[in-house]
């Protein structure tokens, strides 16, 4: 039992934790040169850290929040798959499992963003939040993935005071052995 709890955290821990200025400056290349934003390669080790007013949680930290009324907002990204720009309605390749509650408004961790999805998210987290900026968001995609560190990021960006980033997301949340469920994307409002 023991040595199942110690593998289950040796899974859970990302394959690197350096500092964000560290990466960046070792990979410039790989970040935005305006917004610092992660611009390539989503899907990489990302840091212990990042810049204040974002904070980073860990796992019980993360459920504690969200538990006492945090908006859960997951960013995963639809890989392989797009929005219907007739209905809006994204078009996904296969269920996404996520942590009870969660909101999910993929592809907008991205390291830019077009008018559209841009447009997306701000709607969307307004809504999710009664215009509340000052309400508690925790956003997660996945370990080792970058898309929620950005959007955290963002959302500090956009006037969001109580910004959380959980880090390992539902890779982490499965392996404290919580549940996780179906979940849809919100979709696109389309013209």
């Amino acid at each position: 039992m023991l040595l199942r709890a110690v593998l289950l955290c040796a899974f859970a821990l990302p394959a690197s934790a350096e500092p964000y200025a560290s990466i960046q400056d070792r990979r410039p290349d790989l970040f935005h040169p305006e917004t610092g934003y992660r611009i390539a390669r989503q899907r990489a080790p990302t840091p212990e850290d990042i810049p204040a007013p974002a904070q980073l949680v860990d796992a019980a930290e993360a459920r504690a929040l969200i538990e006492a009324g945090a908006l859960a907002l997951d960013v995963y990204g639809a890989s392989y798959s797009r929005f219907d720009e007739l209905d809006g309605t994204w078009l996904v390749s296969e269920q996404r499992l996520s942590l009870p509650g969660a909101l999910w408004l993929p592809e907008t961790g991205r390291g830019t963003l077009n008018e559209t999805m841009e447009s997306y998210l701000r709607t969307n987290l307004a809504k999710a939040t009664a215009g509340n900026r000052d309400h508690p968001l925790v956003v997660f995609c996945i370990a080792d993935c970058w898309m929620s560190w950005n959007a955290a990021q963002r959302l500090s960006n956009l006037g969001y005071t109580q910004v959380y980033w959980y880090r390992l997301g539902t890779d982490g949340w499965r392996d404290e052995g919580w549940a996780l469920v179906p979940i849809d994307p919100v979709p696109v409002t389309v013209d």
